[in-house]
């Protein structure tokens, strides 16, 4: 009888699938939020900036390429879609930002060039055994001794641990007042973000449902996610998403075209 029974509990277990968990884990509990969780250990390798050839939806790239998840990147000028943030791939810096002239030329009659280039960055590391190291800085920061930068997709500001608005060239002061702002960054406008905990990448999406300045940003990812370092990447308009049947954008049911992405190889 113990026998049969352990036959049957064998077959069973033979015969039933066994379900691998999701490569991206997804919840969107409040709405308007949306918070997709990865574990960079597993799919690291899987993780990297993407650039096209001219501005595109995140729909667009999603739906032509191999990709399991597409977000809006780093900033970039509207007028003639060129990039304004520092992008590498591969190892390779695909954009610099100071051979833009025109970009250059206003940064440095506004006195915000050395700031606007130090912006903070999504960097992906690697060492000489190709262990991958997810990290965010500025992209001045040096690199610790024994590891290269890979990739890295530059927007800003960095919110965690440290957020300096100022230094980064998001806001100008005068007699401690406000006197400029840029990518309306004080303002409550849909976001885009990622986040470092541990092993894990957590990229959030907060849509016209629910509206928030970077500070109302910050405090969501510390105290709902506890995340360790924050990025706020491209917003505003720009904020889009696609993955499997969720097609996120700020513009109703169309979406910005942008120029650089955040993506997820199959």
């Amino acid at each position: 009888m113990k026998k049969t029974i352990l036959l049957i509990l064998s077959l069973i277990l033979f015969y039933t699938p066994v379900f691998a968990k999701e490569k991206i884990q997804y919840t969107n509990d409040t709405p308007g939020i949306y918070v997709f969780k990865i574990n960079t250990k597993k799919y690291g390798t899987k993780i990297k900036p993407y650039v096209a050839s001219s501005t595109r939806t995140t729909r667009k790239v999603y739906d032509d390429n191999c990709f399991d998840l597409v977000v809006n990147g780093g900033f970039f000028d509207v007028k003639n879609g060129k990039s304004v943030s520092y992008v590498t791939i591969d190892n390779n810096l695909v954009y610099d930002i100071e051979n833009y002239e025109k970009f250059i030329q206003n940064l440095k009659n506004e006195q915000r060039y050395e700031k606007v280039l130090s912006r903070g960055e999504l960097r992906i590391l690697e060492n000489k055994r190709h262990k991958l190291k997810f990290d965010i800085a500025r992209h001045n920061a040096p690199v610790k001794k024994g590891w290269k930068i890979k990739h890295s997709l530059q927007a800003g500001p960095i919110l965690y641990p440290e957020m300096d608005l100022n230094g980064e060239g998001f806001v100008v002061y005068e007699d401690g007042m406000v006197k400029a702002q840029y990518a309306d960054i004080l303002k409550r406008r849909e976001r885009t973000a990622v986040g470092l905990k541990g092993k894990y990448l957590y990229i959030v999406i907060f849509s016209k449902e629910h509206k928030l300045d970077v500070n109302e940003l910050r405090d969501y990812m510390i105290n709902n996610l506890k995340v360790k370092k924050i990025l706020a990447l491209d917003g505003g308009l720009s904020t889009s998403l696609n993955y499997k049947d969720i097609s996120i954008g700020s513009l109703g049911k169309r979406q910005r075209r942008v120029k650089s992405f955040l993506v997820i190889e199959r």
